[in-house]
């Protein structure tokens, strides 16, 4: 490190692989360097930004960036570190490849997702970037056990360092018909509550259990038969603006039994009560999706698979031995515990024969994703926006010093990027000037936004011929490769049909119906109807809505973006539109919601009260707010003052 060399370090969990990012960070700042911490994740970036604000003393600037995606990377200057997600970086390089000249060191967290088809291509674009911007800029990756880790070091012009070492034993093991076959002993285990009896086994010496299926109905089911049969006494509150949805209200029932599910359908708040509550040792026991073992840093004393099969386009499909590494890899806490037990639950012989395997199989070999068309697509685009490259053969100049292209023959991919450069010509993304490729306008803007240059076509036809209909933008904004659509169901049949004679649209394929489902989802969102009515309706959960939302959001803003090249007399709508998706209000109260703490239901409230705007909040009396329901005195007091501030601020901004 000392001697600027990049490395790759392919270590397991919570072996202490963070500590040298850091120490690498401490060297470059007391050099006069800047460094960028870079991880997969949000919460795993609050995380790390939580960890190293520690450094202050050290006079280290720690920032976090983790918001829009239109965002200078100007932040850079202000901070000695600055902890984002890949995708964040790589915005970065989209609105300025510049800004990669004053990174002196750039520390690259769970390399090895580099490997995943979601993930895995931004941070292996942003990385190659980096180094083709800077060559001599130093890359400290920090993986779990990667099988091809020469090659990953290679590509990376870095040193590999391989470690098996572990502060805490991991003993591996497989449950099958009642019996524990691990570290050479049969255990028997009680066979009419197997997992029952297995996590009481581990409560009772003092430990934790994260257990792993492979549905979210299955986690609640699970869950729920074991804060039965566990009966663990837990003292979990929670407090909530509404007493919560559906989902908010089971948690809280099975955590106060001190074991609880975690899923993607939950709110993001309730998944972070859930991970805070198993840190405080007052959850013993999560059921969880896969999900969360790439989340955040959540380990226990024992880790159980009960399903090595997930389902997949219509199949079974058995996962891959990566991800069992990464679930099991969660066991055995340093600070609390000797030893981990990892162990898989067989159903059947076969489940056993490949448990078996498992055991003692190799991580697959990491692979680029970055391949894909509509990849391609997106990089080509803003590579000629950055003046990376100026035609075809630039193109694939670059894609050559990418991990694809380290791993195959670049001009296999040759027609797929004369297929993207054509479709962004076509469109009017880029344009040809003394033979030479350069963005235009639109181009430059969506490459800025970081959306599909598919989504960007979509966005700006709709605007370019639209009359101003709520529900046409939201179905143009569903329409968008950005946005994952909602699975249609046999029961959603009659609102697909609904709302695509509303807007004059046709049902068509599965994807369309998708499209019209999450774009009445949204009008039901920004039309107030509650929480409860919205999932039960869609069949959804609201991390569900949570993710549309955050989606359709940055697709709205978009909208505005683009409106202001070709229609500025409608850039406002999409404005107010952008706002009105982010806090699921109708206009009559999107200015109360600016209010902290005052979210869509307290708005309405305070607005049926007779209180429409700011300045009515403000000049309140106490006990006309106290009395509106869901209004403590203290809250009505907090509301009062943050309504003067916030109208204090607002008329400054106006003034200037």
């Amino acid at each position: 490190i000392q001697e600027g060399k990049s490395l790759i370090l392919s270590v397991p969990t919570a072996a202490g692989k963070t500590l040298i990012g850091y120490y690498a960070i401490l060297k470059h700042s007391q050099a006069g360097g800047k460094s960028l911490y870079v991880v997969p994740l949000k919460a795993l970036a609050t995380e790390k930004y939580q960890e190293l604000k520690k450094l202050h003393r050290h006079g280290l600037r720690v920032g976090l960036a983790v918001g829009d995606y239109d965002q200078s990377p100007d932040l850079m200057k202000r901070y000695d570190v600055l902890v984002c997600t890949s995708e964040k970086a790589d915005s970065f390089f989209h609105h300025d490849p510049s800004a990669f000249f004053d990174i002196s060191l750039i520390v690259a967290d769970e390399t090895h997702l580099i490997g995943d088809p979601g993930r895995g291509p931004r941070m292996e674009m942003f990385l190659t970037a980096a180094r083709f911007i800077n060559p001599d800029v130093q890359i400290i990756g920090l993986s779990a056990t990667i099988t091809n880790l020469e090659e990953i070091s290679q590509w990376l012009g870095a040193e590999p360092v391989f470690s098996d070492f572990r502060p805490v034993n991991l003993i591996k093991g497989i449950l099958f018909r009642g019996v524990l076959q691990m570290d050479g002993e049969a255990i028997p285990v009680a066979k009419y509550d197997e997992l029952g009896s297995l996590c009481r086994r581990f409560i009772d010496e003092g430990g934790q259990v994260l257990l792993f299926v492979n549905s979210r109905k299955r986690s609640e089911e699970v869950a729920r038969k074991l804060s039965l049969s566990l009966d663990l006494n837990s003292s979990c509150p929670v407090e909530s603006e509404e007493g919560g949805d559906r989902y908010h209200r089971m948690v809280t029932e099975m955590s106060r039994k001190g074991v609880c599910f975690h899923h993607a359908g939950l709110s993001y708040e309730d998944r972070v009560f859930i991970e805070d509550g198993f840190r405080n040792g007052l959850i013993k026991v999560i059921v969880a999706t896969p999900t969360l073992a790439a989340g955040v840093n959540l380990p226990a004393r024992a880790v159980i698979i009960r399903d090595i099969t997930r389902f997949s386009d219509g199949s079974v499909d058995y996962i891959s031995t990566t991800e069992v590494n990464q679930m099991l890899g969660r066991a055995g806490r340093p600070k609390y515990d000797k030893v981990g037990y990892g162990i898989i639950y067989a159903s059947s012989p076969t489940s056993f024969e490949m448990a078996q395997e498992y055991l003692v199989s190799e991580p697959e070999p990491i692979r680029s994703w970055l391949g894909a068309d509509p990849l391609i697509r997106f990089n080509s685009l803003a590579l000629i926006a950055t003046g990376l490259a100026r035609d075809i053969d630039g193109i694939l100049n670059f894609l050559s010093k990418t991990l694809l292209g380290h791993q195959k023959t670049i001009e296999e991919f040759r027609r797929p990027v004369e297929r993207a450069f054509t479709f962004l010509l076509d469109k009017s993304l880029i344009r040809i000037r003394n033979d030479k490729a350069e963005a235009t306008q639109f181009g430059r803007v969506a490459s800025d936004l970081y959306i599909d240059p598919v989504s960007a076509v979509i966005l700006k036809d709709y605007i370019e011929k639209e009359e101003g209909s709520e529900a046409g933008a939201l179905y143009a904004i569903s329409q968008c490769p950005d946005i994952p659509t909602l699975t249609v169901r046999r029961d959603d049949f009659d609102i697909v049909e609904h709302f695509a004679e509303e807007i004059g649209a046709e049902p068509g394929d599965e994807e369309n119906s998708g499209s019209l489902k999450t774009a009445a989802m949204l009008r039901d969102w920004i039309n107030e109807v509650d929480l409860d009515s919205i999932c039960e309706r869609y069949g959804v959960g609201p991390g569900d809505i949570q993710s549309r939302t955050s989606s359709a959001e940055w697709l709205s803003h978009s909208m505005s973006r683009i409106a202001a090249l070709y229609r500025k007399e409608r850039a406002r709508f999409y404005e107010m539109l952008t706002f009105r998706i982010s806090e699921g209000v109708k206009e009559e109260v999107w200015e109360l919601t600016t209010i902290p703490n005052i979210g869509r239901v307290r708005a309405r409230r305070l607005f049926n009260s007779g209180f429409k705007n700011l300045r009515s909040v403000a000049d309140a009396p106490l006990e006309r707010i106290i009395r509106i329901p869901g209004f403590s005195s203290k809250l009505a007091q907090d509301t009062i003052d943050n309504a003067k501030s916030v109208l204090g601020r607002m008329e400054a901004w106006r003034s200037t």
